[in-house]
């Protein structure tokens, strides 16, 4: 009977102990606990925190004409910058080793570019990270945009 009374007392004691340290607070002294959430953050239209957009704002580069082994950079999206410029957001590489181009084709009723990235001549050789990086290129139009359509350039000459 002693040695159920001695097992008792210490399961009851621990179990005081356990819920001891659940409590709001646990003591007086700062034991360095940090809130677990996240701080409201205002996200509402127009605030700076706004997350409306699912990609981040694009870095912007100039254009590289020295590369090879290169392919076709879907563009997600384009904004008009001037009469004759726009600004093309897609992904391409670490600009340590990876360049951008564009390919430009323009008549009456469209504007049509494509957007090309590759490895940069000096990288042939260096190890390259893959990563993928939001960049925006401007491309400058040979007349004002005026009412034509801007589409995807898919079929253009690529350095191999």
């Amino acid at each position: 009977m002693r040695g159920t009374r001695a097992a008792l007392l210490i399961s009851a004691t621990a179990l005081v102990l356990t819920l001891s340290s659940c409590t709001q607070n646990p003591g007086a002294a700062d034991d360095g606990d940090q809130p677990t959430s996240a701080p409201a953050i205002d996200d509402s239209p127009g605030s700076d925190t706004d997350r409306g957009s699912p990609d981040p704002m694009p870095d912007p580069v100039e254009e590289t004409l020295d590369m090879v082994a290169e392919r076709l950079s879907s563009w997600q999206d384009y904004t008009v910058a001037s009469d004759t410029e726009l600004q093309f957001a897609f992904y391409s590489g670490n600009p340590a080793c990876y360049g951008v181009r564009s390919v430009l084709e323009e008549d009456e009723d469209e504007v049509r570019v494509a957007t090309i990235s590759g490895t940069l001549l000096e990288a042939v050789d260096s190890a390259c990270t893959q990563e993928a990086r939001y960049v925006s290129l401007t491309v400058e139009l040979d007349q004002p945009l005026g009412e034509r359509d801007v589409v995807p350039l898919e079929e253009v000459k690529l350095s191999r």
